[in-house]
């Protein structure tokens, strides 16, 4: 009796080592088909924007997200190096860039993003490198959904996070994007017509706005001579005669406030345009034309916003 104890026992024991060591190897098959699939999405990325990523371990599916760390990017045609702390993406999002396609559904994140070495005397990249160099970083994301069937984008949002109270996000509907977009965006940006589009630019500083600021510093290498006194002096007179006539109320006084406070601008900024019928992206080639801005944006509602502390009251 005790021997058929002793035996059965041993059996059942057997039984559950062999049960476990199987459910074991399957569930790190599973585990390895889920990391190989985080793995190629980041060489997808890696090779349509033709860059170099390389984490410091291999990327690894986490709660349904792809998650790679401490990630280092290179772009040796651009001359630009980024540290990244860590990328996250939605499982399969980045999948349908190997054939140069745009994914149903990407929620990209990057955390912790530093700017190591960029282009010279290019305000933008100067600011970035700048800013990792007194020891910060910045967050970046990227959120939209694409319906294939109908050439629909609707991006929920596009978005620089600098942790000192400064961010910037754009959001917008697009119709006419075809799904090979990735491809050759250069063409692929003629077709597109906007339903919608919102700029948010914020600053928890009411004395300044950095981005905006930022902004300036760029305006100036496109005027002639830097002469911002005289910018601000024809975007005043373009203000009255053209720019009254698609605005009016808050809105032109929010534009008003902004141009006064050039090359300081202090405020929030917030600018969203509706076009009820969609508006071609082309159109806005009319401006180069000599086109009266009125014509130029027949059909589209135009709303803006200047001022402190904007974006808490507007969300």
């Amino acid at each position: 009796m005790r021997y058929a104890h002793f035996k059965m026992r041993n059996l059942a024991l057997a039984g559950f080592f062999i049960l476990s060591t199987t459910a074991s190897g399957y569930a790190q098959s599973i585990l390895r088909m889920d990391n190989a699939g985080c793995i190629g999405g980041l060489e997808d990325l890696a090779k349509l924007v033709k860059v170099e990523i390389t984490p410091a371990t291999s990327p690894r599916k986490v709660i349904g997200k792809c998650d790679a760390q401490s990630v280092d990017v290179v772009a040796k045609q651009s001359g630009v190096t980024l540290t990244i702390e860590r990328i996250t993406w939605n499982r399969n999002g980045l999948a349908p860039l190997s054939d140069g396609l745009l994914p149903g559904q990407l929620q990209l994140e990057m955390r912790g993003v530093k700017v190591t070495n960029a282009p010279a005397n290019d305000p933008a990249w100067d600011y970035l490198v700048n800013y990792g160099k007194s020891g910060r970083a910045f967050d970046a994301t990227l959120d939209f959904g694409f319906q294939a069937d109908k050439g629909v984008l609707e991006l929920a949002g596009a978005s620089l996070d600098f942790h000192n109270g400064n961010s910037a996000r754009l959001s917008a509907r697009l119709r006419g994007v075809a799904p090979a977009f990735p491809k050759n965006p250069e063409i692929g940006v003629f077709p597109l017509i906007i339903d919608n589009l919102t700029i948010v630019i914020n600053s928890r500083d009411t004395r300044k706005n950095p981005l905006l600021e930022l902004g300036v510093t760029m305006l100036k290498g496109k005027i002639p001579n830097g002469d911002i006194d005289g910018f601000r002096s024809l975007a005043t007179l373009y203000i009255a005669t053209e720019l009254s006539k698609v605005m009016s109320g808050n809105d032109l006084a929010s534009v008003n406030r902004l141009v006064s406070d050039l090359p300081d601008p202090k405020g929030d900024l917030l600018l969203h345009l509706t076009a009820a019928k969609g508006y071609p992206i082309l159109r806005f080639g009319l401006w180069a034309t000599g086109q009266k801005l009125a014509q130029m944006l027949e059909g589209v509602t135009v709303e803006a916003g200047y001022s402190p502390n904007l974006f808490d009251a507007v969300n």
